[in-house]
């Protein structure tokens, strides 16, 4: 016997489609820079990882990345994806106080916005449609 997942019913089909793009945006943007200040920056500019410790954070970083592209792919087609999305706000705004205190980054802020913002937007995207 299998158990299929019932695909969410939602009637909101804009809201859906610009959440998905702001969160594979974000992954996009996440993966890309996460490769950058791991591979091509020196240390001057924030990159040049010195350690495990460095090179950990950079991993995590990739992980939280590609989870918001499996939002994105995900998102109006599948009922998993909030308790997905809400694990990777926890972990993304853990990684955010990690970016801000440990390595003195203020834009970490933005981030933490972003990431909250974009659980709101899966979140009111996510619930199923009211019927009478």
């Amino acid at each position: 016997m299998t158990t299929t997942l019932a695909r969410p019913a939602t009637d909101r089909p804009v809201l859906v489609a610009v959440t998905r793009v702001l969160a594979g945006l974000f992954g996009v943007l996440k993966l890309s820079s996460t490769t950058y200040f791991l591979f091509f920056a020196t240390a001057a500019q924030g990159g040049d990882p010195q350690g495990i410790g460095d090179w950990s954070v950079g991993v995590w970083s990739y992980v939280i990345a590609v989870g918001y592209l499996v939002i994105a792919a995900r998102l109006g087609r599948d009922a998993r994806v909030l308790p997905f999305t809400v694990g990777l706000a926890v972990a993304d705004v853990a990684f955010s106080v990690v970016k801000f205190f440990v390595y003195d980054e203020p834009e970490a802020i933005g981030f933490t916005v972003t990431t909250l913002v974009l659980l709101a937007l899966v979140a009111a995207a996510s619930r199923p449609r009211r019927t009478a």
